[in-house]
C-alpha cells in the first residue's frame, strides 16, 4: 500500500544491491562515536564496496540510541496483521516471546564451522559497531539498502546529497576482477517524478541528462541521473511529461576524475610534490537503463499537489516483478536469490 505520512505524500523509495570487496575500513574516521544534542549515543560506519577495478560505492550504517525496539510476529493465518511489542532498549537483547524477531537490519559478517553465513538482526546502532568489528577490508561483501536523497545550504548554494543505507550485509566469496565471467553487481532501483531529459553536449561522453523529483519524508528533493542509450532516452523524452512518476533502474558508478589527475600533474616538473596532496574527486553516476511503463502515475505527484504539500507541512508540520513490458534493459533479480528474506522482523 503507498504510504502516507510527513508530507501527505507517497514517498517515491529506492534500492540497491552490490556485491564486491570492503574497502576503507582502515580510515581514522570510518567508524564515528557520536553524541546527540539530544545527550544519546550515535554510531556511524562509513565503508566502500568496490564493485569493480577503479569503482567503489561508499556505504552506510548509522543509529542512534533510543527509548526503545520493536519485535514483531508474522500472522500464523495469511491476510490477517501480524503482532509487534515494544522492548525497552536497555532489555533489547534479552529473550523475547517465541515467534517474536527484532525489527532491523540482516548482518552476516561471521561464519559457522561449516562456512555458512551465522545472520544476526540487529538495530542500527549495533549493527555499525559490530560489522566494523567484524568486517576487514578485502573481505567479500553482498549487501542490499535504500537510497536516500537530501540537500543542504552551504555558503547560499544548495548542496544535493545521495546516501546508501544497508540494509542488510551478508560476506560473500571473494570477487576476482580478472576472471573472464566476472559481472559487476551495482544495480539500483528506483521510483522518480520525472521533470524531462536534456542532451549533453561531450564529445568523449556522449549521455543524457534525466532530471527528477524524488518524494522523501518531509521533502521533495530535486535530483539528476544519467542515460547513456540514445534509443532510451528518446522513449522517455516522447512518453513522459513533468511531473509523471515512473519506477525507473539501472547502475551505480564512483570513480576518480582520471582527468583532473592528469590535469594536476601538468603543473609540476618531475615528481609531485607530497606536501601538496591532490584530494581526489569522485564522479557518481546513478545510470538509469531501464523503465516499466505500467508503473507510470500521472495523477498522484501534480505540480500543483507537490507546491500544496509543501506548503502545508510548512504551515502545520505536520512491485516491480512484472518486467515483460519494461522499457530498455531489464533489471536481473537473479542475485535476490543470494539474499535472506528483507529487514522485517520476519
Amino acid at each position: 500500500m503507498a504510504e502516507n505520512k510527513g508530507l501527505g505524500l507517497p514517498q517515491t523509495r529506492g534500492e540497491f544491491k552490490l556485491r564486491g570487496l570492503a574497502t576503507g575500513l582502515l580510515r581514522d574516521n570510518a567508524f564515528k562515536v557520536i553524541e546527540t544534542k539530544s545527550k544519546k549515543g550515535m554510531h556511524i560506519l562509513n565503508f566502500g564496496v568496490e564493485t569493480a577495478p577503479e569503482s567503489t560505492l561508499y556505504v552506510t550504517i548509522q543509529g542512534v540510541e533510543r527509548e526503545e525496539v520493536i519485535y514483531g510476529k508474522k500472522a500464523e493465518e495469511k491476510g490477517k496483521k501480524g503482532e509487534m511489542i515494544k522492548v525497552p532498549w536497555k532489555k533489547r537483547f534479552d529473550q523475547q516471546p517465541e515467534g517474536f524477531n527484532l525489527y532491523g537490519l540482516r548482518i552476516g559478517v561471521e561464519k559457522d564451522q561449516e562456512g555458512k553465513n551465522v545472520t544476526k538482526t540487529l538495530v542500527e546502532y549495533d549493527a555499525a559497531e559490530t560489522v566494523y568489528d567484524k568486517l576487514t577490508d578485502g573481505q567479500g561483501v553482498f549487501i542490499r539498502g535504500e537510497l536516500e536523497f537530501s540537500s543542504n545550504k552551504v555558503n547560499d548554494e544548495v548542496k544535493r546529497n545521495k546516501k546508501f543505507n544497508v540494509k542488510q550485509l551478508y560476506l560473500a566469496d571473494s570477487v576476482d576482477f580478472e576472471t573472464e565471467d566476472f559481472k559487476e553487481l551495482n544495480d539500483f532501483r528506483q521510483r522518480i517524478i520525472f521533470m524531462g531529459i536534456t542532451k549533453v553536449d561531450d564529445k568523449n561522453d556522449p549521455r543524457f541528462e534525466l532530471a527528477a523529483k524524488i518524494v522523501t519524508f518531509k521533502t521533495v528533493e530535486d535530483t539528476e541521473f544519467i542515460v547513456r542509450d540514445a534509443a532510451f532516452a528518446n522513449i522517455l523524452r516522447k512518453e513522459l511529461k513533468p511531473y509523471t512518476a515512473i519506477d525507473v533502474w539501472g547502475n551505480i558508478y564512483n570513480k576518480i576524475d582520471t582527468d583532473e589527475i592528469q590535469e594536476a600533474a601538468k603543473f609540476v616538473w618531475g615528481q609531485q610534490d607530497t606536501f601538496k596532496q591532490v584530494k581526489n574527486n569522485y564522479i557518481r553516476e546513478l545510470v538509469v537503463t531501464g523503465a516499466d511503463p505500467e508503473s507510470i502515475d500521472k495523477e498522484t505527484y501534480s505540480e500543483e499537489i507537490i507546491e500544496e504539500a509543501l506548503k502545508v507541512f510548512k504551515e502545520f508540520g505536520s512491485d516491480n516483478s512484472n518486467n515483460n513490458a519494461s522499457w530498455g534493459q531489464k533489471p536481473d533479480d537473479k542475485e535476490s536469490q543470494d539474499s535472506e528474506d528483507d529487514g522485517l522482523p520476519w
